[in-house]
């Protein structure tokens, strides 16, 4: 008979490093929040990666708000997590450090670009600030489709309609947008 006050043998910390995931968006989605959150959804979306990712990083304690804030910082780590849930899949190495380090890279100059008073043509300053925003996007939806394959859902289908919640979310960069549209078009 089996000694009833033995505690369990499984190795339960393997298991949950095994079953890693990762949070899983469509690419679309990200650069609609991105783009309508005013970049803020990088922090919602660093935190969400870094909350999945709490459990299998046991024992080891990880503050995924702290994570998140900062992400700029932890973005090469991020990486690294999903190349090694890659290759333990055997889905093939991914280089990330490039992807990561232009990111980095993206986010100090958008925020350079943004403290430039004006480039003279109002049109000019908006194609500007959209096509910053767009492509310090571009990166994270690099790094999204990676982790949306190493989590087994290479489209991010699970996660690719838009909830109250992300309307809400999105709702003063849209009228910010609209805003702008209006006063283009005003005399002066």
């Amino acid at each position: 008979m089996d000694n009833l006050y033995q505690p369990p043998s499984a190795d339960l910390l393997q298991q949950a490093r095994a079953d890693g995931t990762f949070f899983v968006t469509s690419t679309r989605k990200l650069y609609l929040l991105y783009f309508f959150t005013l970049g803020f959804y990088s922090i919602y979306w660093a935190y969400k990666h870094w909350d999945r990712q709490r459990a299998s990083m046991l024992p080891k304690k990880i503050n995924p708000a702290a994570r998140s804030i900062f992400h700029i910082f932890f973005i090469h780590s991020l990486c690294r997590l999903i190349q090694g849930q890659l290759q333990a899949k055997g889905l093939g190495e991914w280089k990330y450090s490039a992807i990561a380090w232009l990111y980095i890279g993206m986010v100090f100059f958008g925020n350079g670009l943004s403290r430039v008073e004006s480039f003279g043509h109002p049109m000019l300053d908006i194609v500007l600030l959209i096509a910053a925003t767009l492509a310090t996007a571009w990166p994270l939806a690099t790094i999204q489709q990676q982790a949306n394959l190493a989590s087994g859902d290479p489209a991010g289908e699970q996660n690719s309609r838009f909830s109250l919640a992300n309307w809400l979310c999105m709702l003063p960069g849209l009228l910010l947008w609209l805003f702008i549209v209006i006063a283009m078009f005003l005399p002066e």
